[in-house]
């Protein structure tokens, strides 16, 4: 993925915590579905919605996935998964659904943990989710480091933690935090939990 793919990632993650006016960490995920105005439910209780949509085939092999029903997003996601998973897994198909990946008529097709071979749909959505559940500059003030750490002040799975950690490894050397006018207002916003 290139920079500007990447900034536009990142910004659109920070751009739905502010407008949403989310403060704290664990990132409230509710708040935000109906902010957007997605509905998300589980596999087991769709499972009509499912047959009748012909996605038996991604719901057997995907975590999750995320389909128009009219003009309203809906992300569908296993509940059989931890509540870490679930909870990456359904930032992550608000990125697909954020950042234009799907429209009216498609629906997602792969979503499970993170693989550095993915197709760069993907790879966007994760690094969307990554951002908007362990947003960089709010672990940097919480002065977070092991990706233990970030996993249960975030509550995300373990893997998703341990990519978190490895990039946060990257920005802490660079030492480069509230570089950006967005990310400022960002810190800003969160400042209160940060100091609390």
């Amino acid at each position: 993925m290139n920079y500007r793919d990447y900034q536009n990632v990142r910004n659109e993650a920070w751009k739905i915590l502010l407008d949403c006016k989310i403060d704290r960490l664990p990132v409230d995920l509710n708040l935000i579905c109906k902010a957007l105005g997605v509905r998300t439910a589980p596999y087991g209780a769709n499972s009509a919605l499912i047959q009748r949509k012909n996605l038996s085939a991604i719901v057997a092999k995907s975590d999750g996935l995320s389909f128009f029903a009219g003009n309203m997003p809906v992300v569908l996601y296993n509940e059989t998964c931890t509540p870490e998973r679930v909870r990456f897994t359904i930032a992550h198909e608000l990125g697909h659904i954020v950042l234009g990946h799907i429209s009216p008529g498609g629906v997602t097709i792969a979503n499970r943990e993170p693989d550095p071979q993915d197709d760069p749909k993907e790879i966007a959505a994760n690094q969307f989710a990554a951002r908007l559940l362990a947003p960089a500059c709010v672990l940097w003030g919480l002065n977070l480091h092991t990706a233990k750490d970030i996993a249960q002040v975030c509550r995300i799975s373990k893997q998703a933690a341990e990519f978190r950690a490895d990039r946060m490894n990257v920005l802490y050397s660079r030492n480069k935090f509230l570089s950006s006018p967005m990310e400022r207002r960002l810190y800003q916003q969160f400042l209160p939990y940060i100091k609390g």
